[in-house]
């Protein structure tokens, strides 16, 4: 479901789920983009791709909305009556880990660990290398995003070096690229968001 009034903080998920769409739902960022392109809030925009953060992470491209991944994971936990806080943090410690996997219906893995609410205490993840994911760093997430948001806003013309890195210097506070042909892990990324737009 598309974004109908703002660019959004986060998806929203079914306790006791929590889920950070920004960095791992890669059907949310395309719809908060589209969100930007109707309204043009840039600023918002900045100020959420600000959180991602400055670690690498797995980006889901698959075709589970947020909704059905969350749905499937609820299902699973439901099987393996794991219904309440103590029972999932039981299940988490097996085999002297602190996670779980869990496969959805796609094949995709999806990483489960402890968050510190004690009400969404269900903290997902996509799985590292995961089928339908892609692993990227989080100043290449951010640039992209603000790239993709930028040109739709026709605020960037061409997907070039120089703009790639005006954007990064005026938006993102990051350091300059030395040339866009280089930097394929951006290149990579910039072809898939906008082919899932």
């Amino acid at each position: 479901m598309l974004c109908d009034l703002v660019v959004e903080a986060n998806c929203h998920t079914p306790p006791p789920i929590i889920f950070n769409c920004w960095k791992h739902h890669a059907g949310f960022i395309a719809e908060q983009i589209n969100s930007v392109r109707r309204f043009g809030d840039i600023e918002k925009l900045k100020g959420y791709l600000l959180r991602i953060g400055e670690s690498q992470m797995d980006l889901y491209l698959g075709k589970h909305t947020v909704e059905e991944i969350a749905q499937q994971l609820l299902e699973q936990l439901h099987q393996k009556s794991i219904n309440s806080l103590k029972e999932y943090k039981n299940w988490l410690g097996k085999g002297n880990k602190d996670y779980q996997l869990i496969k959805l219906r796609d094949n995709s893995i999806w990483t489960l660990r402890l968050s510190e609410s004690s009400n969404n205490y269900v903290h997902i993840h996509p799985g590292r290398y995961s089928p339908h994911t892609v692993r990227v760093k989080a100043a290449t997430l951010k640039t992209v995003i603000m790239v993709i948001a930028l040109h739709k806003l026709n605020a960037v013309s061409t997907i070039d070096t120089e703009s790639v890195n005006d954007v990064r210097k005026k938006y993102l506070n990051e350091p300059p690229i030395k040339s866009i042909s280089k930097a394929s892990g951006l290149v990579r990324l910039l072809a898939l968001l906008q082919k899932i737009l």
